[in-house]
């Protein structure tokens, strides 16, 4: 156990130091382009981050984040120069990785994905913050991924909503069209009766029925317009809002700053030596149920009945 504990501690120990870099944002339902999917029993920052830990699980968003920010470049050149770390060493003496040399673009985004989901989190501070955090070995890429991460965030959610709203601004166009069109069928119909019934063009006439009928479906077909024609307004006002900043429900509070510390170790400490210690207790005992299963020593007369299927005469006590 103490084997195993002072080489879980002493990995730790010689592990190069990483840094932490933070982005703290503000995110709110949004108004502008309501999402019906809306959860009301969570806050604004657990949806956000639900959707964002989504996003980090995929390789489009990810490859995204590494051509935004340094990390691809210095993935593709690592491998080039024959680096990588230790990791990634280890997994070409295993045949888990290529040889060091020019990586495809596949290549390169798979090795981002990977880095990006092994180091990044993302939590809910508080019921509109949201803090990700990324870890490297390098300060600088610590804090330009972190702050890519964000931003792309921040762009893949006014595209979303910008799609919403010119779909909405598309519907309500072709239902203007249709409104407008139904209209002048319901005008024409008045216009058609007054015409064959001219007795009801007087200005003290009674309508009958028939004319009764008729405006009321004409006044619906106004109605019908000016409804539609609002909502286009609104739809249109709604996509020109989402061109203005700040628009989309998310900013950034605080920036990622560049660590000028590594991230402490008393944490990882602790840890390895929490695993280091499951793991030597876990090797302890299945040493000793191995050795006693291996163990055929015959302790007792019973054991030798059972054995030999013999039954002993006597028995010569152990004498000390």
């Amino acid at each position: 156990m103490v084997l195993v504990l002072v080489g879980a501690i002493g990995w730790t120990l010689v592990q190069p130091p990483t840094y932490q870099s933070s982005v703290r944002v503000w995110v709110e339902r949004q108004t502008l382009v309501p999402d019906p999917n809306d959860n009301p029993y969570l806050t604004a920052a657990q949806e956000q981050a639900g959707v964002l830990t989504e996003l980090l699980d995929t390789k489009y968003f990810d490859a995204k984040v590494g051509r935004r920010s340094p990390l691809a470049g210095a993935i593709e050149a690592a491998s080039a120069s024959g680096g990588g770390g230790i990791r990634t060493h280890l997994a070409r003496l295993v045949g888990l990785a290529g040889p060091a040399g020019q990586m495809t673009p596949s290549q390169v985004d798979d090795s981002v994905f990977n880095s990006i989901v092994a180091s990044t989190l993302v939590v809910p501070s508080g019921p509109e913050i949201i803090t990700v955090t990324y870890t490297a070995g390098d300060p600088q890429m610590a804090s330009a991924v972190a702050q890519a991460i964000v931003d792309q965030f921040m762009d893949e959610t006014l595209t979303n909503e910008r799609v919403q709203a010119d779909a909405a601004a598309a519907f309500y166009n072709s239902e203007v069209n249709q409104a407008q069109a139904d209209q002048a069928v319901a005008d024409k119909a008045v216009d058609d009766y007054l015409i064959a019934t001219p007795s009801q063009r007087a200005a003290n006439a009674v309508p009958d029925a028939r004319m009764l009928q008729l405006r009321q479906d004409d006044d619906n077909a106004h109605q019908r317009t000016q409804s539609v024609v609002d909502k286009l307004d609104q739809a249109r006002l709604d996509r020109v809002a989402l061109d203005q900043t700040g628009t989309a429900g998310v900013r950034v509070l605080d920036k990622a700053e560049v660590p000028t510390s590594p991230s402490s170790s008393k944490k990882v400490i602790f840890e390895a030596a929490g695993v280091g210690a499951v793991l030597a207790v876990l090797i302890v005992v299945v040493g000793v149920l191995a050795l006693t299963w291996l163990d055929s020593t015959i302790r007792g007369p019973q054991e030798v009945e059972t054995i030999l299927d013999l039954r002993p005469v006597g028995s010569v006590p152990r004498v000390s």
